[in-house]
């Protein structure tokens, strides 16, 4: 019987998976938890067992190979492999533990995310949850977090991301005393007589869209109020100063659901995609898993 060639270190091919995903052995080293030395060690150890040059390091920066880009694209691959194997037979013997860590926007997770956590804690209360509000937008992978909860167009990126039922469109929204003392808003081109409030976190705050004739609108609106808060926007609105264009999640909530009133409903554009991203499905442990699964339900509902 022949003897089958001896086969590089799994530990070493996945410190290489790690340097190319991170581009630094002190990022790979720090996410594995080992001594930057371990990680050199284990680089060249693989490149030996191989016998090709994997990755050309300076003093400030690494470049793939040929061989190494060919290499990293099938030891992935095999990676996935192994660790889907054994997150499902974890995920059958265990019930998720540990710590989760989630992120999200200021008002779009104080908004949408207490009721997932609060059952996502009640079914699995071996996780320790720990959620990150900020309209900063986080390298997840480089900060350590699980899962994302992010609005509107993504940009490309090598994360996962799952889309959710959108929550609600973006809505303009009055209150009712606002509404009386001025003439009726039927058409998008009135809000020039109007007073606007506006975000100003959007990259384009004056122009809001609307839908005619089933195109996209663009209309320039006067500014009487700006803020980068849609909640402030909306408590503004609902003390009569402007016409507000608000999530409908935050339009909709106490006490604003009873003092302001939804106006343009039929130009109205198409609802925001929102999406949970989390790094690969390489690190899709059950946690985030069954994380993620929560945060679809609760979103259709």
């Amino acid at each position: 019987m022949a003897v089958a060639a001896s086969l590089p270190d799994l530990n070493a091919i996945g410190v290489f998976v790690k340097i190319v995903e991170l581009g630094s052995f002190r990022g790979a080293a720090r996410a594995l938890g080992l001594p930057k030395s371990t990680v050199s060690a284990k680089l060249s150890q693989l490149e030996t067992q191989v016998g090709v040059r994997l990755i050309e390091r300076t003093t400030r920066s690494l470049r793939l190979t040929d061989a190494g880009e060919a290499y990293r694209r099938q030891a992935a691959a095999a990676l996935d492999t192994l660790e889907e194997a054994s997150r499902q037979l974890e995920g059958m013997r265990a019930e998720p533990r540990g710590r989760l860590r989630v992120t999200a926007s200021l008002e779009g997770g104080q908004f949408l995310l207490g009721p997932v956590l609060a059952e996502y804690a009640r079914r699995h209360p071996a996780v320790q949850l720990e959620v990150e509000l900020t309209d900063r937008h986080l390298d997840i992978v480089k900060e350590g977090f699980d899962v994302a909860l992010r609005a509107g167009p993504l940009p490309d990126s090598t994360l996962v991301a799952r889309r959710l039922a959108p929550p609600g469109a973006l809505g303009v929204y009055a209150s009712a005393a606002y509404l009386r003392g001025h003439p009726p808003l039927r058409r998008p081109e009135q809000l020039a007589d109007r007073e606007c409030l506006v975000m100003t976190s959007h990259s384009r705050p004056r122009h809001w869209l609307f839908r005619v004739k089933r195109k996209l609108v663009s209309v320039e609106v006067p500014v009487r109020a700006a803020a980068n808060s849609f909640v402030l926007l909306a408590e503004m609105a609902a003390a009569g100063l402007g016409v507000a264009r608000l999530p409908d999640y935050i339009a909709r909530a106490p006490p604003r659901k009873d003092e302001l009133r939804a106006v343009l409903v039929r130009f109205a554009p198409e609802p925001i995609d929102w999406h949970a991203v989390y790094p690969s499905s390489r690190n899709l442990s059950a946690k985030v898993r069954l994380f993620v699964d929560l945060l679809e339900q609760q979103f259709r509902r």
